[in-house]
């Protein structure tokens, strides 16, 4: 309707109405029509960064670190977070993201983690360097995720949002080799508002789990009925957060 209208004015200049009329008459149109077409350019935008997002293959390079002597990597550690640090913030400028750094994994959970997680084998332990890149846009999660594979070379990637976890959440982690330290650091890519979910009300959800989960493997049992149905209740539920949490990412041309 807004194209009709403007086209309309446009005729009446070419057709002899007074110019000062029909100036008049766009004054009024054009700011209307304008942000409706910005709208239409920011819906496909948005649809085209989502198709892209959802495109990107899961896939693994089984890189290990170039040490696996602990002390070793361990003192490289630091180097490597900085070299870390340094990139992703570069990344969030260009994306117009946010950080957020935990630091090197401290000694004592890289020990464990390698014990009881990766047979012992120091190497293995891609995230002793972590960083987190939150996007508050489709668009801007893309963007961050072409920058870092300019500046790495990305070795591992786990897209979970094509294909989300069984409590619905979704992020994209990847794991990199660093440029100048060529150690293997983990990334993670987060959306705002399902990252706000993970850290809050979420996190709780998955405590309460994790020790259900903890307690009948150490009883060396299966659920009792009132467990199961409790598990049912809170993984619905986390469902449901993280659902509504990506949905407000989606253009409506999405759910057509």
């Amino acid at each position: 309707m807004k194209k009709f209208a403007r086209a309309a004015v446009l005729m009446v200049l070419v057709f002899g109405r007074p110019q000062a009329q029909a100036a008049s008459l766009l004054e009024h149109i054009e700011p209307d029509y304008q942000e409706s077409n910005q709208s239409e350019i920011d819906h496909h935008h948005v649809l085209h960064s989502l198709n892209g997002l959802l495109s990107i293959d899961s896939w693994n390079h089984f890189s290990h670190q170039p040490y696996n002597d602990f002390d070793i990597l361990s003192s490289k550690a630091h180097q490597a977070q900085h070299e870390l640090e340094n990139i992703c913030k570069q990344t969030a400028l260009i994306s117009n993201s946010q950080t957020q750094f935990a630091g090197v994994k401290n000694n004592e959970r890289a020990k464990i983690k390698i014990e009881q997680e990766l047979s012992g084998q120091v190497n293995q332990l891609t995230d002793i360097a972590r960083a987190t890149v939150v996007a508050d846009s489709i668009p801007d999660l893309v963007t961050a995720y072409e920058a870092l594979n300019r500046e790495t070379t990305v070795v591992s990637v786990t897209n979970r949002f094509s294909q989300p976890a069984k409590s619905g959440y979704r992020d994209i982690k990847l794991l990199v080799e660093l440029p100048k330290t060529k150690l293997i650091a983990e990334i993670q890519l987060h959306l705002k508002d399902i990252a706000d979910v993970k850290n809050g009300v979420e996190h709780k959800i998955y405590e309460e789990i994790q020790s259900m989960e903890r307690l009948a493997f150490v009883e060396n049992r299966t659920f009792t009925e009132f467990e199961e149905a409790r598990f049912t209740k809170l993984r619905g539920l986390s469902q449901s957060l993280y659902t509504n949490a990506w949905q407000s990412y989606l253009p409506a041309q999405a759910f057509a």
